[in-house]
């Protein structure tokens, strides 16, 4: 599932726009148009290098095309993508560049905006259809991802129940038998008694066992040597980990 940056979470939940842009004064214009969104500012990168150290915190990177440096901003979105950085990218071109704001899309961009002088008035409109579509995506996800657990809590329930019931019917067969044999467990020596009292106590176990599957949380995970991850028999559904079974 989709994760939001720690630094969308220390600002309250609002999306983090970082801006790339080398132009004081046009970072300035940018910043204050990210505010007047309702929209946080994780920061302002002048150069493609500094931006791809922000960029894994924020929701948005807004990235001019022309920057301090011989990196534009297609390479930045290149190297965001070659990265799998988990960011939209919205590229800031001049007028008259359409060419560049076809390429970016080709290359990932999730939008692009045109500096002219429409500018100041389309980028929270921009901004705000882009933060909405990544709340979406992530909304999408995770219902994806409770679907996929339901599919298979209802698929392990399903063969769960199958198991016990064709283990429980030699079971009984088998508690049956043994208390015919304990029945004449006054007449077996020593050794008999005590493979008897064993038989019994695994027995019981195994009876244990089968209580506990139609019980377990499958969503309880016991992580063993090697990384491998096996689901918990040791506690029942609902019970608070590291309590009685």
């Amino acid at each position: 599932m989709s994760t939001v940056p720690a630094a969308r979470a220390a600002s309250g939940g609002r999306a983090q726009i970082l801006i790339v842009e080398d132009d004081p004064a046009q970072a300035r214009l940018v910043q204050l148009l990210v505010a007047g969104a309702g929209l946080g500012c994780l920061g302002v990168a002048t150069s493609a290098a500094a931006a791809l150290e922000l960029a894994p915190r924020a929701d948005v990177v807004l990235a001019d095309y022309r920057l301090d440096g011989a990196q534009t901003g297609l390479d930045l979105l290149r190297e965001i993508r070659a990265r799998e950085i988990p960011v939209s990218v919205i590229v800031m071109t001049g007028h008259g560049s359409e060419r560049v704001a076809a390429e970016a899309l080709r290359l990932g961009a999730t939008d692009y905006i045109i500096k002219d002088e429409s500018f100041t008035d389309l980028l929270p409109g921009v901004l705000a259809r882009v933060v909405r579509g990544r709340e979406i995506e992530h909304a999408l996800a995770e219902a994806q991802e409770h679907l996929i657990r339901a599919e298979r809590r209802a698929a392990i329930g399903e063969i769960v129940v199958a198991l016990s019931h064709e283990i429980n019917n030699p079971l009984m067969a088998l508690s049956a038998q043994l208390d015919l044999v304990r029945l004449d467990e006054a007449r077996l020596p020593p050794v008999g008694r005590s493979a008897l009292a064993g038989a019994r106590e695994q027995f019981a176990r195994i009876a244990e066992l089968l209580r506990r599957l139609r019980e377990v949380d499958l969503d309880q995970a016991t992580t063993y040597v090697g990384g491998t991850r096996m689901t918990d028999l040791s506690r029942r559904s609902g019970a608070p980990e590291g309590g009685p079974a």
